[in-house]
């Protein structure tokens, strides 16, 4: 019998997440990380046992040269952790899939782009047809909690008559980029400044949650409508290992999506991330018959979720038909850390 072999992986991007990525990757025995490229100069050159310190004694060497990586490496698949804007990470995807390398991204904008960005969907999808490979983004939100798992939720159910989904999390045990992209210590007027220039994001991905769970369940809404962020007020000083956030100023906020049709909240998209919320917890609650209402309690920590979605992703994506996929067109995701290359 021939020795199972790992699946072969390119890391692109290496900031907080995608360094956590790499030493999850290092980790898994069916994975064999072949190479990473980031654009920081401070990096460039630096071996990961040098960058991770006491996680790895890996010699892999920290790479701008993008295209000299596909050609050299040989990879089954390209993990791009760089940007939320898919105008960004488009070119970077299609020179992967052009080099015959499967693609997963943490790019929001990638989970469901066939309305808001049906140009560059379209583009990535020939792109990859073309070259025999596949490409999908994923993470916990989008990707899973608050589009997959109701889409799921929803097989035992004769009638669905309307969704809510709410993710209440502690963002203080997020890293920091996120709280930064959230407003954690800004002051009110900063935050609402920030947001409408567009210097912070707040949460992107609940626009195309729903359109996921919209083509799922054939919702036929009339329109999906996220409302501003909210910013969510200290009533004391709250210290956490971001920041100090003064009495007054924002922890973090709230964001709703909501999929409408004739008039009624079908789908309700709550999402609010603040530091030191409490209780954390993931729920989804479906009416309809039967009723089902699901609540993890805790919630799903953010980050390691993403991690674990994009792992378990690779040998699922390697063996997918070419194209852009999305989470609700491969085959169930699972813990795929026992799957080996065929």
């Amino acid at each position: 019998m021939p020795k199972a072999q790992p699946f072969r992986v390119i890391q692109i991007g290496f900031g907080s997440l995608g360094r956590h990525i790499v030493s999850s990757i290092l980790m898994r025995e069916n994975l064999e990380l072949v190479s990473v490229v980031d654009a920081n100069p401070e990096l460039l050159g630096k071996t990961l046992g040098e960058l991770l310190q006491d996680e790895s004694e890996s010699i892999i060497r920290v790479s701008d040269d993008l295209s000299g990586v596909l050609q050299a490496a040989q990879a089954d698949v390209a993990i791009v952790a760089t940007s939320s804007s898919l105008e960004v990470v488009t070119p970077i995807i299609e020179e992967c899939l052009g080099s015959g390398v499967n693609v997963i991204s943490i790019c929001e904008e990638l989970s469901f782009p066939y309305q808001k960005k049906l140009d560059l969907a379209e583009s990535i999808s020939n792109v990859a047809k073309q070259n025999g490979k596949a490409v999908i983004g994923t993470g916990i939100n989008p990707g899973y909690l608050m589009d997959l798992l109701p889409i799921v939720l929803t097989a035992p159910c004769q009638s669905v008559k309307t969704i809510q989904v709410t993710r209440h999390m502690n963002s203080s045990h997020r890293r920091p980029s996120f709280q930064k992209k959230i407003g954690t210590g800004m002051t009110n007027a900063e935050f609402r400044q920030n947001i409408d220039e567009g210097i912070i994001t707040g949460h992107v991905g609940l626009v195309e949650s729903i359109q996921m769970i919209e083509a799922a369940l054939n919702l036929e809404l009339d329109e999906v409508v996220e409302l501003p962020p909210e910013a969510i007020i200290a009533e004391k000083e709250v210290t956490n290992s971001f920041t100090i956030i003064k009495e007054g100023d924002v922890l973090g906020l709230k964001s709703i999506g909501l999929g409408v049709k004739n008039g009624e909240d079908i789908i309700t998209l709550d999402f609010q991330a603040y530091a030191e919320a409490t209780p954390q917890y993931d729920e989804v609650i479906i009416e309809g018959i039967p009723r089902i209402h699901q609540r993890i309690e805790g919630g799903v920590q953010g980050d390691l979720g993403t991690i674990g979605m994009i792992l378990n992703l690779i040998p699922i994506i390697v063996n997918e038909s070419p194209g852009l996929k999305t989470m609700k067109d491969i085959p169930v995701p699972r813990n795929t850390m026992r799957f080996w290359k065929e």
